[in-house]
């Protein structure tokens, strides 16, 4: 999503200010009945409501505008969207309120009056004692205590972020925006393969599972899994007084952690059990069970477990699908290192071929596909503000965005060169360089007036987390929108 986009959904707590105060009519939603009032969260104890004449309602008014405004269609989700932004907005006008009050502040009423007089100006643009006297009371005094809450929460605003020309607030510093300027150039471009460490062979996964085979001992078990040791003992003297079978015991006492509903455990390789039953004495009791036995309580994690052999236990077979399958899931979690260790070797093979015969022979070869990327910079992380790694259209590279050793080698590349392999999140890749140029000359100009949007941007986030992750937040939106607002 691009930074402009996520100033609407997150940085939309700054529309603070409204130029017109509107009065909302609220249109009744579904599982509201009576005086009900959907409560979303609260600050500090103050609810979020969605209520007539709200801050968080006049939010999704204007956010819902400005999205037709721009041809967006307002649809289910994108409502969903809008409430949780203004949400969002309602949360930090709260907060920078309660600040504002902490510190004593009282927006003048000189200031607020002369806000006010917006509202009454007959058609010449002069102000009207008429249509002031013809406004009601009510509306009066709330347009007043709207107005004093909009030009507080703005005063805060203003202090923080200021304006680049101003005394106060944020600023970016003319050296600052050179040195990002610098980080712009050079952009280079690669032919690249890429190797998926989603892909080791099965040939590879039974050499590793045959010189492993105690692991992938199938075991057939049932086990009764409660929450507190009081009630496995209670299920333990119904079996052992034949008061109750191992099955029934299943249904009355287990909450069917880790098994199906009757009881067989679902994960039952050696290497699960190893994992869930932790103690080395408990695991041996579980492995050692004959045909028929059940086993004294045992821990099997946060549960207390009563284990029943079903049948003895079978050895490995790797020409089975599912063995094979568990061999390659045990690996993926447990020893990615191999895995990894396989297709270094395989990318180090093709560069030192790459080197030699050339890089597009090297792939043919091999029968590998060979990609290429557009210009890029050293952009850690893909921010807006330089050209991004290209990971839409290559998603190889989707793990390189964050890789510190993958810009360190494929920026010190020469001219033509071929890279060491590189492990780039799940892929192993080995890159060649294209070309190395400098950046597009308008956008380096463009620069400053780019810079100067997004830091103030990454700062209005800075500060919505603040607030957001505060522990003065009591956030039930998802569970008030479900309620009220998915029908």
């Amino acid at each position: 999503m691009s930074a402009k986009k996520n100033l609407l959904w997150f940085g939309a707590v700054f529309i603070l200010v409204l130029s017109v105060i509107t009065f909302v009519f609220i249109p009744t939603v579904g599982g509201v009945s009576g005086n009900t009032t959907p409560v979303f969260g609260k600050w500090d104890g103050t609810p979020i409501e969605y209520a007539q004449d709200t801050f968080f309602v006049r939010q999704i008014q204007n956010l819902s505008e400005q999205m037709q405004n721009q041809g967006q269609e307002v649809n289910q989700f994108t409502y969903y969207q809008v409430m949780q932004s203004a949400f969002n907005s309602a949360v930090v006008r709260l907060g920078i309120l309660q600040e504002l009050e902490s510190a004593g502040y009282v927006i003048p009423d000189t200031l607020v009056n002369k806000s006010l007089v917006n509202y009454y100006l007959d058609s010449s643009g002069k102000y009207s004692s008429t249509l002031f006297e013809q406004t009601p009371e009510n509306i009066r005094a709330s347009r007043r205590s709207t107005l004093q809450e909009e030009l507080t929460a703005q005063r805060y605003i203003s202090d923080i972020f200021g304006k680049q020309s101003g005394l106060f607030g944020l600023k970016t510093s003319g050296k600052e925006t050179d040195f990002i300027k610098t980080m712009a150039s050079p952009e280079r471009s690669f032919s690249y393969i890429a190797l998926s460490t989603d892909s080791y062979p099965d040939s590879e996964a039974v050499k590793y599972g045959a010189a492993n085979s105690q692991k992938f001992v199938k075991y057939a078990l049932s086990a009764i899994m409660t929450d507190s040791e009081a009630t496995a003992k209670k299920a333990a003297s119904g079996i052992a007084k034949n008061e109750i079978t191992f099955e029934d015991a299943v249904t009355t006492y287990s909450n069917r952690s880790g098994t199906d509903a009757s009881g067989i455990l679902t994960r039952s390789f050696a290497y699960d059990l190893q994992t869930l039953f932790t103690e080395s004495s408990d695991l041996e009791t579980i492995t050692t069970l004959e045909p028929g036995s059940i086993s004294p309580i045992v821990k099997a994690g946060n549960n207390f477990a009563i284990v029943r052999c079903d049948k003895a236990a079978s050895q490995p077979d790797f020409s089975d699908s599912s063995v094979l399958a568990a061999v390659k899931t045990y690996m993926k979690t447990s020893e990615a290192g191999i895995i990894q260790d396989y297709y270094m070797a395989q990318g180090a093979s093709f560069a030192e071929q790459a080197r030699i015969s050339g890089f597009d022979s090297a792939a043919s070869a091999n029968r590998l596909e060979k990609k290429t990327t557009a210009s890029f910079a050293v952009n850690y992380g893909n921010s807006d503000i330089l050209s991004p790694v290209p990971v839409e259209t290559n998603t190889e590279l989707s793990g390189a965005v964050n890789s510190e050793n993958f810009f360190t080698a494929a920026f010190s590349l020469e001219p033509g060169a071929v890279s060491d392999p590189l492990l780039v999140g799940s892929y192993v890749i080995v890159l060649q360089l294209l070309e190395e140029k400098a950046a597009d000359q308008q956008t380096l100009e463009m620069m400053p007036l780019f810079y100067n949007y997004y830091a103030n941007s990454w700062s209005q986030d800075a500060l919505s987390s603040a607030f957001l992750e505060s522990d003065k937040l009591e956030d039930n939106f998802m569970q008030t929108y479900l309620k009220y607002f998915l029908n």
